[in-house]
């Protein structure tokens, strides 16, 4: 039987190890972003993808195959509403949240790397701008959570 969530004890060191792995052998700090700019550099020259591009694959679909063996979710384009935040029409759906991944993807470029890579592998390496960064992230969805809740009624 697969569990619909990894523990937290379980998760936790696998990503822990997967830090440890990639910089004791790659000298490759872990986080999602460099994946990204490895696929929008070489996505017409795909022999030319590097490791990070493949860890972005691996996680994707790696996620992706878990929640559908332990039937946590069911493919579909049915995304919801976000408690009433998004509307219901798929195309206009569709256009924000590509909108506001264009937006989020341009905010990690210019922070130097995601929540990921500055939280789990800046953090542990000490590193001040990571540091900066991670505390800049978690303040803001503490503000927004709240500012949400306040103005919406989104999480009571």
């Amino acid at each position: 039987m697969i569990l619909a969530r990894l523990p937290w004890y379980v998760a936790g060191p696998l990503i822990g190890l997967l830090m440890i792995g990639l910089r004791a052998t790659l000298n490759k700090p872990f986080g999602a972003l460099g994946g990204y700019i490895d696929l929008a550099e070489n996505a017409l020259t795909p022999g030319r993808l590097g490791l990070r591009a493949y860890l972005l694959f691996g996680l994707v679909l790696g996620g992706a195959l878990y929640a559908v063996l332990s039937r946590a979710i069911a493919p579909s384009f049915a995304y919801g509403t976000a408690g009433g935040l998004l509307p219901t029409e798929l195309p206009t759906q569709f256009s924000i949240l590509l909108l506001a991944g264009l937006v989020m993807g341009f905010g990690a470029r210019m922070a130097g790397g995601c929540t990921s890579g500055h939280g789990m592998s800046g953090m542990s390496l000490m590193s001040p701008a990571s540091i900066v960064a991670t505390a800049t992230f978690f303040a803001t969805a503490v503000l927004l959570a709240n500012t949400l809740e306040l103005v919406a009624g989104v999480g009571s």
